[in-house]
């Protein structure tokens, strides 16, 4: 299915004696060694101006810092596997079995990190949407949404006279593009094996259609301008930004979501309150929880998973809040990484910015 190792290299350095009439001077001083130039005076007797110094302090070892993926590489797509339909009702096992060998397989790619399909078919059945079948664009953007998918794997099995064909279809959460690959089989034994052949091409799709499957990531000048044509010249309101935060897997170091929600729109202009450090009340509240949990592991890359559920509620010139809710809305993100927390992070972050954007209409009304 975003394995790079950082190597600091030690070296050591070992003095010989310089003349047969200097006395040899030991050390264990740590620390990095200085060569100065040497003034060399021959037939001179050797002056010492100290006795020699012994220290007994350990060697300074550097502390190796943590690996982090470089921001050029290609990192591997979040995929998600959906059952395969049938054409025959004999067969819908083996849809499910489908599904099940080609995540598998999948899983060994590097072109894509696999997001869990109990998850997934948790979030489908609370969200009754199908969980295979023919995906339609609307409905592929919704999954994306809610389970953090870049791409969605789904297709169907189906007799062809005396053989079975299985379809699968390769679609983009982002993009809408679909593509498709086709394996066939004699016997529904030999099902793995059309499974391995068919993961295959899905990861040739994935290794030669990157660029068309996900959206193109803007730079932050680029982001921030298309932003500012979506608030125009409008007048903008005072905010606070309260939201909670969690990590499954440790204590959270940081609001990843709180921070980036609020550098944004400090960034567009918008008034931020800190209810700590003023008595002024802001004109909208936005509030709400994010959390980020571990996803998959692929060799050293690790993926997270992060979601952020929002609300903005207007406030009325005395500073109580009105009844009725402004907006509300929820977003999910996968980010992959060399280590859990970064890639945390990474997943909050690339969420808040989904909401930022379809918020701000909302917040110039």
């Amino acid at each position: 299915m975003h394995t790079y190792l950082s190597l600091i290299l030690f070296g050591s350095l070992a003095a010989a004696p310089l003349a047969a009439q200097t006395p040899p001077v030991a050390t264990n001083t740590a620390g990095p060694v200085s060569l100065e130039p040497l003034d060399v005076v021959t037939n001179a007797p050797a002056v010492i101006q100290a006795p020699p110094v012994t220290t007994n302090a350990p060697p300074a070892v550097a502390a190796a810092q943590p690996p982090s993926v470089p921001p050029n590489a290609v990192q591997p797509l979040a995929t998600a596997v959906l059952n395969f339909q049938s054409s025959d009702e004999a067969m819908a096992k083996q849809g499910a079995e489908m599904a099940t060998l080609l995540e598998a397989d999948l899983s060994t790619s590097e072109h894509a990190i696999m997001v869990e399909r109990e998850e997934v078919d948790k979030i489908l059945s609370e969200q009754e949407l199908g969980a295979s079948g023919l995906v339609s664009a609307d409905t592929a953007a919704k999954i994306g949404s809610l389970t953090g998918a870049q791409v969605l794997v789904t297709g169907r099995l189906f007799a062809v006279g005396n053989q079975y064909m299985v379809v699968a279809k390769i679609i983009s959460t982002e993009t809408s593009r679909v593509y498709g690959v086709t394996t066939t089989l004699t016997d529904l034994a030999n099902l793995p094996q059309a499974a391995q052949e068919l993961s295959g091409k899905i990861d040739g799709v994935l290794a030669t259609h990157r660029d068309v499957l996900v959206v193109q990531e803007e730079t932050p000048s680029q982001h921030l301008q298309r932003l500012r044509g979506i608030l125009g010249q409008r007048p903008l309101p005072s905010v606070t930004v309260a939201i909670t935060e969690r990590d499954y897997t440790q204590p959270t170091v940081d609001p990843a979501v709180q921070t980036e929600i609020i550098m944004q729109l400090q960034a567009l202009g918008f008034q931020i309150i800190d209810p700590d450090q003023s008595h002024k009340k802001a004109d909208i509240l936005i509030s709400g929880e994010a959390f980020s949990e571990l996803g998959a592991r692929h060799g050293n890359l690790v993926s997270s998973r992060g979601r952020i559920e929002l609300k903005a509620v207007r406030t009325t010139t005395s500073g109580t809040l009105e009844t009725g809710v402004l907006w509300t809305d929820r977003e999910t993100q996968v980010a992959v990484d060399l280590g859990n927390r970064s890639a945390g992070k990474a997943a909050l972050e690339k969420a808040a910015g989904k909401l930022v954007e379809r918020l701000l209409p909302k917040l110039i009304k």
